[in-house]
């Protein structure tokens, strides 16, 4: 595959997780009434791990090896476990329940932001013209897109504070995991082993919430179709496919790079809104849709050639003022 494949590939695979990602809240709004908020975050959660370990052990024995983990790094996956799938999870489901929808839809816009700020204090990446472009050119679209999440959002109310608060954490929980995993990326561990090993932990941490929270009755799940697909749904796709990709994409661009692609989440949550509930698409919208996808093309596949062709132009006039 040629380079400039290659970047197409990444762009492609960005705009996927996050059409997968934004397919939680939709199957969230159909189960929300026949299942309790933990089960909802967390039973998909050892879904996943269930469905996927497998798959890591079989891969693993074909290597030749076993589920390969040094002592040393255990510690960083217990860090990626909780600080990720298990803190995101929890405090997204409490502060959903806390605040406004319109609030939440617009606290998720920090989540590129706080991975810009995780990137450059835990990787040393750093912005450059061709990001701040892009941030802007994406922002500008999603701004279109959540035009009745800023008319309907009401942040000076104190009843919700403390639901914008867990959410906004649920937001920097996301942007951390998605640095960290960066790091567990560059030290060397697959896509799967990363996936597998952070939501085992998850799991175990979340199993107090179902002995002392919310008592896990799996009659419920298994008596109600609906609620068992939409299960099958949230750990196959969302916390699981989406997130190989993610890790995927993450062995060629830097994190804040493909964070970006996160602010294709309203258009997608509103599109896939129409298809399953009903709901309508506005103009707007749909060109919000359009800027934010020009966004993330910018600075997924013509970042290196904007720099190049801006690094050549400061040499020519160099070389020009020299003579």
């Amino acid at each position: 595959m040629t380079q400039r494949a290659q970047k197409y590939t990444d762009w492609a695979a960005v705009i996927a997780c996050n059409f997968m990602w934004a397919t939680q809240v939709s199957v969230v709004k159909i189960i929300g009434d026949r299942l309790g908020p933990v089960a909802i975050a967390f039973v998909p959660m050892f879904a996943s791990t269930a469905l996927f370990f497998p798959v890591l052990w079989r891969q693993n024995r074909k290597r030749g090896r076993g589920l390969r983990i040094s002592r040393r790094d255990v510690r960083y996956f217990l860090v990626a476990g909780l600080m990720g799938p298990f803190l995101i999870q929890f405090t997204y489901v409490l502060g959903a329940q806390r605040t406004l929808a319109a609030n939440a839809g617009i606290i998720t816009l920090t989540i590129p932001v706080f991975v810009a700020i995780a990137a450059s204090l835990m990787l040393g990446e750093r912005m450059n013209p061709v990001r701040y472009a892009s941030f802007a050119i994406a922002l500008t679209g999603v701004l279109m897109t959540s035009v009745s999440d800023l008319r309907g959002a009401s942040f000076l109310n104190a009843g919700y504070l403390v639901g914008n608060l867990l959410f906004l954490t649920a937001c920097a929980s996301s942007a951390f995991y998605n640095t960290f995993c960066k790091f567990l990326v560059d030290r060397g561990y697959t896509e799967l082993e990363i996936l597998v090993y952070s939501s085992v932990v998850g799991s175990a941490a979340s199993i107090p919430l179902f002995l002392f929270w919310e008592p896990l009755r799996i009659g419920d799940i298994l008596h109600q179709p609906v609620a068992l697909w939409a299960i099958v749904e949230l750990a196959l796709i969302v916390y699981g496919l989406a997130m190989l990709l993610f890790f995927y994409v993450l062995k060629r661009l830097d994190v804040t790079q493909a964070s970006l692609g996160n602010y294709l989440l309203p258009f997608f949550i509103a599109l896939i809104a129409l298809a399953v509930l009903r709901e309508k698409i506005t103009v707007p919208m749909a060109l919000g849709g359009a800027v934010t996808l020009l966004g993330t093309l910018l600075v997924t596949v013509y970042e290196r050639r904007i720099l190049e062709w801006f690094a050549a132009r400061r040499a020519q006039r160099v070389s020009s003022a020299a003579r």
